[in-house]
């Protein structure tokens, strides 16, 4: 016998979808309430996928993000795949969770065919909005592979595809050629356009992706040589990502915090703060974006060959530390 479907909180879901399709000013709350009742969340959606496969599109099309920015990825990607195979018109959100979620544990093979699937549903349709969003998608799935001519393919069409929506839709694309940009080395073009993305998402209210942006930035900064600027844009970015709990951006921020104090010579802090993050990747089954996941690697070479017999002892002690402690020393 199928269980009754909690209907109260299936009307929650559906209430909460205007809220985080897309991300806004007032998404964290809802981000919260779905973590308050996560156990429940979870029984939902086996009913649903048992008892009304459509209402479990549905709600894995909402939930996703909270699956993703809540660090449950694992536990979202499995539903996301039975979801994804339900067809409909929340198929193509579904698909969009499925490659989000593939894409940050790393499965780029998985990411490619969700994003590809999604990318072919909305092509020679009129939704041009979600059309420039898979476009940034595709993009993002070339970044990685390190096919830098087809991340500006893919951004220049999603361009095209955002031309006629609005200013918002621009988004994603904008933030990939800035990406491609800063992975080539083109740093006062990679500068330009992630300041125009940063100003956009801040005039959009989309905090997350103002403090993503500060972050970026301040790799520019430090690559470009001006340490002022760096220091400026880690301390805006980890400030919010601190202040709102994200538990997505915050490794990046103790990264980033590590990434700083290497580059000022203060190697031991350094290791324990890029120790803690790279901790934080592993136990959440994410890895780093591209771009980001250089800066790691750069990092930990360096930490090995100039701290030499003190490294092991120093990343041990940064893997151990709590939230809290390594909070502090990346404010410190």
């Amino acid at each position: 016998m199928t269980e009754a479907i909690d209907t109260g909180l299936l009307k929650l879901v559906r209430d909460a979808r205007r809220h985080l399709i897309p991300i806004g000013k007032d998404s964290d709350q809802w981000l919260d309430r779905f973590e308050e009742r996560h156990d429940e969340l979870q029984a939902l959606m086996e009913i649903l996928l048992v008892s009304d496969p459509p209402a479990a599109s549905e709600a894995g099309a909402t939930l996703w993000r909270f699956w993703w920015l809540r660090g449950h990825m694992a536990e979202g990607r499995a539903f996301l795949e039975r979801a994804g195979t339900i067809q409909g018109t929340d198929r193509i959100e579904v698909l969009k969770g499925l490659g989000t979620i593939s894409f940050r544990q790393g499965d780029l093979d998985a990411a490619e065919r969700a994003f590809t699937e999604r990318f072919n549903l909305l092509a020679g349709t009129d939704q041009q909005r979600d059309l420039a969003d898979a476009c940034a998608d595709m993009a993002r799935v070339a970044l990685r592979r390190g096919d830098f001519a087809r991340v500006r393919s893919y951004a220049e069409q999603g361009y095209v595809a955002a031309r006629d929506v609005g200013p918002e839709a621009i988004l994603m694309p904008l933030h990939m050629r800035a990406a491609a940009a800063r992975m080539e080395g083109r740093y006062e073009e990679a500068r330009a356009l992630y300041l125009e993305s940063r100003d956009l998402n801040e005039r959009f209210g989309k905090g997350g992706n103002v403090a993503g942006e500060d972050h970026n930035l301040m790799y520019v900064a430090l690559h470009s040589g001006d340490r002022a600027e760096a220091e400026k844009r880690f301390r805006s970015s980890s400030e919010w990502i601190f202040g709102h709990e994200d538990a997505y951006l915050r490794p990046y921020a103790f990264l980033d915090a590590g990434v700083l104090a290497i580059h000022d010579g203060d190697l031991e802090r350094g290791a324990r703060l890029v120790a803690r993050a790279e901790r934080i990747f592993q136990e959440s089954g994410s890895i780093p974006d591209p771009d980001d996941r250089v800066e790691l690697d750069d990092s930990i070479a360096r930490l090995r060959k100039e701290l030499g017999s003190r490294f092991e002892s120093a990343w041990a002690e940064g893997r151990e530390m709590s939230l809290g402690e390594a909070q502090a020393l990346a404010r410190s």
